[in-house]
């Protein structure tokens, strides 16, 4: 009975860990693709970028190409990845593919394409694979595609970083859409589908961001001054949040003073920079901390 319950509790870690990301980072970024981005005329970056202006060229599905492309980086990724991220990140993308080939094939299968206003589907498409993607790379750390190529890349070339080299692929993809969309027509009218793929993209990226680092980024506060314990009292009297206190020696001087170490949100920062006017000789410089781990008032 013991051993029954613990497979039941190891099966649910598995589909919690491993299951469930690939269905919904799959099944969002089918949508985002096929409802937002395609019948919109861009490209979102990336090997779903790819696909899509295969598509446009070709008039074949994005899915299959998907398969096409990602079936040769799945094995680049189970040797360069690991064999775990490799994994789902692949069964991800072809459920993406699966996926995009059974909406081409379900009649009343509808589409947002707004008459003059492309943008509010290069906003939704880019909320949708930004979701997409954050779950990937919480759930195995890689979103496959090019972050494969670039891992690739950076093998030989080790000055250049992955995330340069996958910004790089990003760009030529954008870059593409102005030779593949809207052919024969004006350059206006060619532009439109690169400045719709770099919407997407910053949404995608902020909102990747927000799910991995959350709405509420902190920030940490460095502070030298002659007064720590006045200072230090009037922060966590003001502002509740804690005080560390440090001792510190200026390098020009060698005089020994305090360093102080807080940590507020970014709504504290004007009044504790008020605070901090009324104390003469203070120094002061602060940072963006993007987790917060312990007690911590929220």
């Amino acid at each position: 009975m013991q051993k029954t319950a613990q497979v039941w509790k190891t099966m649910a870690h598995w589909a919690w860990v491993a299951v469930l990301p690939v269905l919904l980072s799959g099944v969002l970024r089918a949508v985002a693709i096929y409802l937002f981005v395609t019948p919109n005329d861009f490209a979102p970056g990336g090997i779903n970028g790819i696909a899509v202006l295969l598509e446009e060229g070709t008039g074949w599905s994005a899915g299959i190409f998907l398969i096409m492309l990602n079936v040769p980086l799945f094995f680049v990724a189970f040797f360069l990845l690991g064999k775990y991220g490799a994994v789902i990140s692949t069964l991800s993308m072809l459920l993406t593919s699966g996926l995009l080939i059974a909406f081409g094939h379900i009649p009343g299968m509808v589409f947002y394409r707004p008459a003059n206003n492309h943008i509010l589907a290069a906003i939704a498409g880019g909320v949708l694979l930004g979701v997409s993607l954050a779950i990937m790379l919480r759930s195995c750390g890689t979103s496959g595609g090019t972050t494969v190529l670039a891992s690739l890349v950076n093998k030989k070339f080790r000055n250049l970083s992955v995330s340069g080299m996958t910004a790089v692929f990003d760009a030529c993809v954008v870059v593409a859409s102005f030779f593949v969309y809207h052919r024969g027509m004006g350059f206006t009218a060619k532009l439109e589908p690169v400045l719709l793929a770099l919407v997407s993209l910053f949404v995608t990226s902020k909102m990747c961001d927000v799910i991995l680092h959350g709405f509420q980024v902190a920030y940490r506060f460095e502070i030298v001054t002659d007064q720590p314990e006045e200072l230090a009292a009037e922060i966590m009297d003001r502002l509740h949040h804690g005080v560390t206190e440090l001792n510190a020696t200026g390098m020009y001087s060698h005089a020994a003073r305090a360093l102080l170490v807080c940590i507020i949100r970014k709504r504290q920062i004007g009044e504790l920079q008020r605070i901090l006017k009324r104390y003469p000789g203070t120094f002061a410089s602060f940072a963006p901390v993007s987790e917060v781990y312990g007690k911590f008032a929220k």
